[in-house]
């Protein structure tokens, strides 16, 4: 976490998503829900809110609808509540099936839905929850949707997005730091449901490097041409995020996000930057700030490179007992 956070640039002139599709996970709260706000600012014509709770859903939705800014600038948006648990792959799976029998077109897919949990837990998957969330999940999809993207992108001769919310606390990932991977160790995912002694940070940061390898061997086999897929980091952010962490931890981030949190429009703005202005050049990297971040120490080692070649053929194997793979998704020979 940086000390300081620097400013966050407006958006650039101009931004105009009439007849643009999007899907928004995790969009009832925090930055999922600023995003859904500046979405419809800048006329998005159909906005797909994915959520857990369809009712409460349904409540937000209307509230977003009400706001004066966006009745008189986005009058006509189409905005559609959707289930989507991503705990649970049937659920993950059940919405995609519902998103392409509604919709005919998906330009950018903003995977957001995230989570950080204090205690250990499991989903239905038997995966720890904070993976299943954090990381398969978005894989899942991402992977359901991409055929309508390819279809959008064909038809509308520009790139579609795919933007997951990503986070510089990979660089706390217990995977880099207290618990690395043993050499002989043969499965890397499997170390994350059966290692006892990470903590919550680690956990949460263990998520996201997990993301931004996997987003980095997928940059390698598949190219921007038809799909652009990258993530970014909205710094320290004033939302409820941190209220699962244990009490003492709860006090100071009260005190830290006083001093230097970013309120959740600026974080919207790093979002929108990187769904639907940043280009190319991001496809398989991280955005922070409106800019590319510099990859960890970690991250240009040989041993991250060997992580991310295990996690590449393993997350491949949990997909393949799920899905169809897609032809281009080959497992990677060790290097």
């Amino acid at each position: 976490m940086r000390l300081f956070q620097p400013q966050v640039p407006m958006l650039p002139s101009g931004i105009d998503l009439t007849g643009k599709t999007i899907i928004v996970t995790g969009a009832t709260a925090g930055i999922g829900l600023e995003i859904c706000r500046q979405l419809l600012r800048h006329k998005v014509s159909n906005l797909i809110m994915a959520v857990r709770n369809v009712s409460k859903g349904e409540k937000v939705r209307q509230a977003l609808l009400e706001e004066t800014d966006i009745g008189s600038k986005s009058p006509k948006a189409s905005v559609t509540v959707l289930e989507l648990d991503t705990e649970n792959y049937t659920s993950v799976r059940q919405f995609a099936s519902t998103f392409e029998a509604k919709f005919q077109d998906l330009h950018v897919l903003m995977a957001n839905a995230g989570i950080g949990t204090n205690d250990k837990e499991f989903a239905s998957s038997g995966h720890e929850k904070n993976m299943q969330v954090n990381y398969y999940s978005n894989v899942l999809l991402t992977l359901l949707l991409l055929p309508i993207l390819e279809r959008t992108a064909s038809k509308t001769g520009k790139p579609s997005k795919v933007t997951w919310t990503g986070s510089r606390e990979y660089t706390n990932a217990s995977l880099s730091g207290k618990h690395p991977l043993g050499k002989g160790d043969l499965e890397v995912l499997k170390h994350f449901d059966t290692s006892e002694d990470i903590d919550t940070l680690g956990r949460y940061g263990d998520t996201k490097l997990m993301c931004l390898l996997f987003q980095r061997q997928l940059a390698k086999h598949y190219g921007p041409e038809k799909v652009i897929i990258n993530s970014f980091c909205p710094g320290l952010v004033n939302t409820s995020m941190t209220d699962v962490l244990p009490f003492h931890l709860r006090m100071i981030m009260v005190v830290v996000k006083a001093l230097m949190a970013r309120d959740p429009s600026a974080a919207g703005r790093i979002a929108l930057y990187a769904a639907v202005v940043a280009s190319t050049e991001t496809h398989g990297r991280l955005l922070g700030d409106m800019e590319l971040d510099e990859p960890s120490d970690y991250l240009k080692s040989e041993e991250s490179q060997r992580v991310g070649e295990m996690v590449w053929n393993e997350t491949i194997d949990e997909m393949a007992g799920i899905m169809t793979i897609p032809t281009w998704m080959k497992k990677q020979q060790r290097s």
